[in-house]
């Protein structure tokens, strides 16, 4: 999915993936939704038996209302000050997660300990919007979007030291005001490469590659698919993407392409009625998880399949109007 750089409403149960503030409001605002009355976390209806799942809980309209992470041992959401802005959380090889949120003014990259303690701000140049951080292997580097407020313009993936110094630009930037851009940052198992979303438009967009430091970005999809969130197998063989079209119509799917290019295929096959958002690989490559909406419902879900499209089983519920965004599935 695209970047939004202005905002939008966001009425009635939608799938999380639509309605994510990445992109759905003004990457330059600083505003915060109070959360609405019986908004709650959702229900864990299932277990995993490998890693932690981290999460963003939405409720529609007001953006996010929890931080949280699924373990072998249920549910945690990590105590923290309501912050409806925030977005994108990853985990840090440290154990640590890292977010994006317009709690200071722009919206700009922040770390804080599963436990709460320790909330420090990573990015902080005045007019400017940082978001979607991916860190590398070692944890010496980030990569995120980086957007001017001043210029209104989208200057693609960035790489920086992981306190945000040093930032170096992996493409060139867009022309100003235009709806084209990059986003949703992806470093590779090796740091060597990192994937990355260029869109065209609200509605098409493609999976790219481009080396971590630089260099001639190489295509690996169409802008037909409307690509979102690419996320790399664990031993750099595979990139598993969103998709919001196919044949030229609205269906959010889940796909998989090989890092060095050829034909992506369809991951799960049925009906457009099931709607597959923001897929994560498991830490051992046997698994993902991924979103699930079907339009009609009032709530998104989590569900968890084999790698090659089996043995799906649903892991979270979420209550009225409410979503789990962008899965980061760590050790």
């Amino acid at each position: 999915m695209t970047v939004a750089v202005t905002a939008c409403s966001s009425s009635g149960p939608q799938p999380a993936g639509t309605r994510s503030i990445a992109h759905g409001v003004d990457l330059c605002a600083d505003t915060l939704s109070p959360v609405p009355a019986g908004a709650t976390n959702g229900k864990l209806v299932g277990t995993i038996n490998q890693g932690r799942i981290l999460i963003g809980i939405e409720a529609a309209g007001v953006g996010t209302i929890a931080l949280a992470y699924i373990d072998a041992g249920g549910l945690h959401v990590v105590p923290m000050a309501h912050d409806g802005t925030l977005a994108h959380p990853a985990w840090a090889p440290d154990g640590t997660i890292v977010f994006d949120s317009e709690r200071a003014g722009g919206r700009h990259l922040f770390r804080i300990a599963t436990d709460g303690s320790g909330l420090t701000k990573i990015t902080k140049e005045a007019g400017s919007a940082e978001q979607a951080v991916s860190f590398s292997p070692d944890g010496s580097r980030i990569a995120y979007e980086h957007y001017s407020c001043v210029e209104e313009r989208n200057f693609g993936i960035q790489v920086a030291k992981a306190d945000g110094s040093s930032p170096v630009a992996l493409n060139k930037p867009f022309p100003l005001h235009s709806p084209a851009g990059e986003s949703e940052a992806a470093f590779s198992p090796d740091g060597k490469t990192v994937a990355f979303v260029r869109s065209v438009d609200d509605t098409h967009g493609a999976v790219w590659v481009v080396p971590a430091v630089g260099g001639e970005a190489r295509r690996l999809t169409s802008d037909d698919f409307g690509a979102a969130y690419p996320r790399w197998s664990p031993d750099g063989k595979l990139i598993l993407f969103g998709g919001q079209r196919s044949a030229g119509v609205e269906d959010h799917e889940l796909w998989v392409v090989q890092a060095v290019g050829g034909e992506p295929h369809r991951l799960f096959k049925r009906d457009a009625a099931t709607w597959e958002l923001e897929g994560e690989w498991s830490p051992d490559g046997s698994q993902i998880v991924f979103g699930v909406f079907t339009p009609g419902w009032d709530h998104d879900e989590l569900w968890i399949a084999a790698a090659d499209g089996t043995h799906e089983r649903t892991l979270w519920v979420g209550s009225k109007s409410t979503g789990a965004n962008t899965p980061h599935w760590g050790p």
